[in-house]
């Protein structure tokens, strides 16, 4: 054996018997697969950590998106627009360089539906293992954000009048015109957020004076009698009152009629007209014709016009128009003749017709859903005799009067004045009407039966306070005083019908809904406790409708709401006839023994919406309120549920307002 061969073997049994040797060795072999095993544990983390992080700022992201849509709209460009808006929130829960991370990204779209999909990733460094020649890693998410429906009831309470024709500062269209497009935005995104087997409903009570229901309520529910303001022929008389004189005096009108003619915009629920300004100069007439003592003879009068005439109407619409008529140094002229009468020496007659104004029962048992009906008044003038004969008329000519699907608003059943003792059934929301007790049941809302007993001209003057108002039994006279049907477009405004909770299956497609948003009338004035009173009985699920509201029909419970949009303070006028009658009459909210005032109404109309919103929030239906075009006050925001009030100053900020309603309705959550 060699010397060399010796050596090595002397080492390595020194090395064998040596722990401490034995020891470094191992180490130093261990040292590369502890460094692995180490840098990939951490290495491993970092990626954990980093996916899990990624996966919460691609949620972040789509769920701000989403929320931020106006309806199904995704929008790329502009101040503000969606896509930024979910790509801050992106980098707000993922900084730049994030664990080290570079090349981090995200990329968003929304479907026709209105999901909101982002795909994130960043570039993940390898530290230790880096040592290894381990390159970077890419991690990848993808999340989706959605809108999702339980069985669900939303009761559209709308304010529909006149007010709703005027435009909002800024905006080309009208209130009621921005208000159907936020409607028809509202449920298309309910209607793609609904999961399959969800009920969804909508319903809708336009008010005005009073609410357009009739048609949804059972024919018991409606009295077969109801009292209102009316007339009854009493008799008829002709009595001579003269003869014919032998000559008269006839004039041609007045020419040139020469004026500029601007139609101006009034108040549409105060719609008046201003003062005239119009002033008359005369001159002098000319000569009589062939001379001042001869029959027929002539001559020409003068007169110049300078200043303005004006006159007020509502319109159908809902609208106040005011036609202004200018004259500017117009000088007219007119013939005027003196001349024999034809008539001269022959017997003058005048028939008076005698009517009491007062209370009348009439029978409206004809009156009833599901189609309506008519009755026949007798309440027209009957014919007067021929000259120099008798009177004969024993009754009041007939009127037919209809109560059908256009034009079913009620008045309220029975409820008490001030320090009045017994039941409100109005203010009841849930108890259903006795048959046999006609202060429980509803009553057919008739303006052609009801007039406004000694006064003769609503537009006289804008203060009614100063009207004749005769509030005795029974007043006996010739006149006649002004009719409520008169008055269709403000007085006595009926608004367009209701509609009970429906389902897109059930039939309110989109179609549907567009026609009758379409169809709505803006007339009248604002009582907004008839109104959102009814939009309460139509949610209920212990009231009258409580067989088709109490589960849906998958047999689960409802989250129910309301959606309650105005675009103006109460505003009542006892001149109306509302649905409580006509006020300044009837007064069946106010004391007997006084002409009720606008204020007080107005008073007595929030302290009901108060107690309404009350009644519906302890039911657990959520109350949203909305002031669109006006200012959101303490009223609204105290009728609403906690943080669901909102002022909306023009459509773009009514269509956000929806939109915000409709996430919060349809719980936007991750999908994906």
């Amino acid at each position: 054996m060699s010397d060399r061969i010796k050596r090595a073997l002397f080492i390595l049994m020194r090395l064998y018997h040596n722990q401490a040797g034995n020891t470094l060795a191992i180490v130093a072999a261990a040292i590369f697969p502890l460094a692995a095993m180490i840098g990939g544990g951490v290495d491993i983390s970092r990626l954990y950590i980093t996916k899990t992080r990624l996966q919460q700022a691609c949620d972040a992201g789509a769920l701000a998106g989403r929320r931020a849509m106006t309806g199904l709209t995704w929008t790329t460009t502009g101040s503000g627009n969606t896509k930024d808006i979910a790509d801050n929130f992106f980098k707000i829960n993922f900084p730049a360089n994030k664990y080290g991370t570079n090349s981090a990204g995200v990329a968003y779209s929304a479907s026709n539906t209105g999901a909101v999909t982002g795909n994130a990733s960043a570039v993940v460094p390898m530290t230790l293992m880096s040592l290894f020649n381990m390159p970077a890693r890419t991690i990848a998410v993808t999340c989706t954000a959605d809108l999702q429906l339980p069985n669900t009831d939303i009761m559209f309470v709308l304010d529909t009048t006149g007010s709703m024709t005027k435009t909002n500062p800024g905006d080309s269209a009208n209130r009621i015109t921005a208000l159907r497009q936020a409607v028809i935005d509202f449920y298309d995104v309910l209607e793609a957020a609904k999961v399959t087997g969800t009920q969804v409903r909508y319903g809708f009570v336009p008010y005005s004076n009073t609410v357009n229901v009739g048609m949804l309520l059972k024919s018991e529910w409606l009295a077969n009698t109801a009292i209102y303001q009316s007339r009854v022929f009493v008799s008829q008389n002709t009595v001579q009152t003269g003869t014919g004189s032998t000559n008269r005096t006839v004039y041609t009108n007045w020419t040139p009629d020469t004026f500029t003619t601007t139609i101006l915009v009034g108040d549409p629920e105060n719609c008046v007209a201003p003062a005239n300004t119009l002033v008359t100069s005369g001159s002098p007439p000319s000569a009589w014709s062939p001379n001042g003592s001869d029959v027929p003879r002539s001559r020409t009068n003068y007169r110049t016009l300078n200043g303005s005439s004006y006159s007020a109407a509502s319109q159908s619409n809902g609208t106040c128009k005011i036609t202004q008529k200018t004259y500017n140094n117009v000088a007219q002229t007119r013939t005027e003749t003196y001349e024999v009468n034809p008539n001269g020496g022959t017997p003058q007659y005048t028939t008076n017709n005698y009517w009491n104004y007062q209370p009348v029962t009439y029978d409206v048992s004809t009156l009833k859903p599901p189609a309506g009906g008519t009755i026949t008044a007798y309440i027209n003038n009957p014919a007067s005799p021929a000259a120099g004969q008798p009177s004969t008329a024993t009754a009041g000519a007939p009127q037919t009067v209809t109560w059908n699907a256009n034009s079913a608003c009620i008045e309220e059943r029975k409820t008490l004045r001030p320090n009045e003792v017994g039941t409100a059934y109005d203010m009841d929301v849930d108890s259903v009407p006795n048959p046999g007790n006609p202060d429980t049941q509803w009553r057919p809302w008739l303006p052609r039966l009801v007039y406004a007993r000694n006064v003769s001209n609503y537009g006289s003057t804008t203060d009614p306070s100063t009207w004749a108002w005769n509030y005795a039994a029974t007043l006996n006279t010739t006149a006649s005083y002004v009719n409520m049907s008169s008055y269709p477009n403000d007085r006595a405004a009926c608004p367009s019908p209701a509609r009970k909770l429906m389902s897109k299956e059930n039939g309110l497609t989109l179609t549907v809904l567009s026609n009758y948003l379409n169809g709505l009338k803006t007339i009248g004035d604002t009582y907004h406790d008839i109104g959102f009173l009814w939009g309460l009985r139509l949610t209920s699920a212990e009231g009258i409708f409580s067989n088709e509201n109490r589960t849906a029909s998958n047999g689960y419970n409802i989250a129910r709401n309301i959606i309650f949009m105005t675009d103006g303070a109460t505003e009542t006028h006892i001149q109306d006839y509302d649905a409580y009658g006509l006020s300044a009459l009837d007064r069946r909210r106010t004391a007997t023994a006084s002409l009720p005032d606008d204020v007080t109404q107005d008073s007595i109309v929030e302290d009901r919406l108060q107690k309404y919103c009350t009644v519906a929030k302890g039911k657990g239906i959520t109350v949203w309120v909305i002031a669109f075009g006006t200012d959101l006050t303490s009223t609204l925001t105290s009728c609403a549920s906690p943080g669901r009030a909102y002022q909306a100053d023009d459509s773009s900020q009514l269509n956000e307002t929806f939109s915000k309603i409709a996430s919060q309705i349809a719980q936007l959550r991750v999908t994906q």
